[in-house]
């Protein structure tokens, strides 16, 4: 089973803009700023 992102790694990755040596698209930031700000995950 995958870990789940914390609020502070999602903070981490947000602010470094960067994964893997790629830059984030605006999808992924929109969803790391989600869970930077308490969202909980929408499943369906």
């Amino acid at each position: 089973m995958a870990k789940k992102l914390t609020k502070a790694k999602a903070r981490e990755i947000l602010r470094d803009g960067k994964v893997h040596g790629k830059k984030l698209t605006a999808k992924q930031k929109r969803f790391l700023g989600a869970r930077t700000g308490g969202s909980r995950r929408k499943r369906g």
